[in-house]
């Protein structure tokens, strides 16, 4: 008999003690909440920013700020400091790298959502991800739904996650303990001093084969396709915020992606209606504005500026910044489309050979 009453006693300081340590886990997480899940940042505490899919929603819905700077992963060299000195505000990064419109589109909206001060968003028109069905996300991202969804009740798989806990939990308060400064969003994701430059890294992505010998445009299932992830992902929110500004850009790829994408393959005028078609959808609304650099010929040209096909240098990162904050290369109902009509008849005539000398 005493030795059943003293297993039932172990049993229930086991289950008590337990217990206690599971709270004390959930505590210690949610105090710190490394992603932000529940509140903003602590002050004090040594943040660690390097999850963007895992941070991203919660720096959306959780911290102070009046512009966005989003996208996919040409936005992540953006350093949100200038954009804070050239716009004259206090801006949060939230880029998607790999993400598809609906993602990022997701993403956008939940920020409008959660925070009535917007008053910019700065968003990345990528044209790859542009042809693709409205709900399409990319399958070989990250989907931590239980931190998206709005449901308590799967937070578990967040508060009580050995890797939230020891390599952010743990890590942040060394960190702090340590008075090492905690990240920023001009280095969240940035990646611009670790990739080298130039024509040996970037030329390695295409074969030097022929160009096409026969030119082709957007089918009508295709231009449909198009218009219906743009209306949903893209214009949607801009129609929905009509007081905020929304600074859209098309990206600058560089030449040699124009030669193995587009002159390869022969879908250059497809490439060049898919812009026009992005840019006429977003000019219908007065809050919105597109830009584009590839008038900056000298800019595509360079490979010195481009570490693969589509990403190019910080100091690109910052003249785009710049120059749509001065209103340069921007594009209007009247002149996007002749606007276009030159870039299409540059790129089809460039002298590619060039890339390799």
């Amino acid at each position: 008999m005493e030795d059943k009453k003293t297993w039932k006693k172990f049993l229930i300081q086991a289950l008590v003690l337990t217990a206690a340590l599971m709270a004390a886990v959930a505590a210690l997480v949610v105090w710190v909440d490394p992603f932000f899940h529940f509140h903003g940042p602590v002050r004090g505490i040594s943040y660690i920013l390097d999850n963007e899919r895992y941070q991203n929603d919660g720096i959306v819905r959780n911290f102070e700020y009046d512009a966005l700077i989003t996208g996919t992963s040409v936005t992540e060299n953006f350093r949100t400091s200038l954009a804070d000195e050239l716009f004259g505000v206090t801006s949060v990064k939230a880029a998607y790298a790999g993400g598809y419109y609906k993602e990022i589109g997701d993403g956008e909206r939940t920020a409008l959502e959660s925070n009535p001060d917007i008053r910019l968003v700065i968003r990345s028109m990528d044209t790859f991800f542009a042809m693709s069905e409205a709900g399409y996300r990319n399958p070989e991202a990250a989907d931590p739904s239980f931190l998206t969804d709005d449901n308590l009740f799967n937070d578990d798989a967040y508060v009580y996650n050995a890797d939230v806990l020891f390599e952010y939990v743990n890590a942040e308060l060394i960190r702090t303990a340590k008075g090492i400064p905690g990240d920023n969003f001009d280095t969240y994701m940035r990646f611009a001093e670790d990739r080298p430059l130039g024509a040996a890294y970037v030329l390695k992505y295409i074969d030097q084969a022929e160009p096409a010998k026969e030119f082709k445009g957007l089918s009508d299932e295709d231009r449909q396709m198009l218009l219906e992830n743009i209306r949903a992902n893209l214009t949607a929110n801009i129609e929905a915020y009509p007081e905020v500004e929304f600074y859209y850009f098309i990206p600058p790829y560089c030449i040699a992606d124009w030669y193995g994408n587009h002159i390869v393959t022969g879908d250059l005028p497809a490439y060049i209606e898919i812009m026009e078609i992005l840019t006429e959808e977003v000019l219908k609304y007065d809050n919105a504005h597109v830009f584009c650099f590839y008038d900056d010929t000298g800019l595509v040209t360079n490979l010195d500026n481009y570490s693969d096909l589509q990403h190019y240098s910080g100091e690109v990162s910052d003249m785009i910044l710049e120059c749509m904050a001065k209103g340069e290369h921007e594009l209007t109902g009247d002149s996007y489309k002749e606007y276009f009509d030159k870039i299409e008849d540059f790129y089809m005539n460039y002298d590619y050979s060039q890339m390799y000398r």
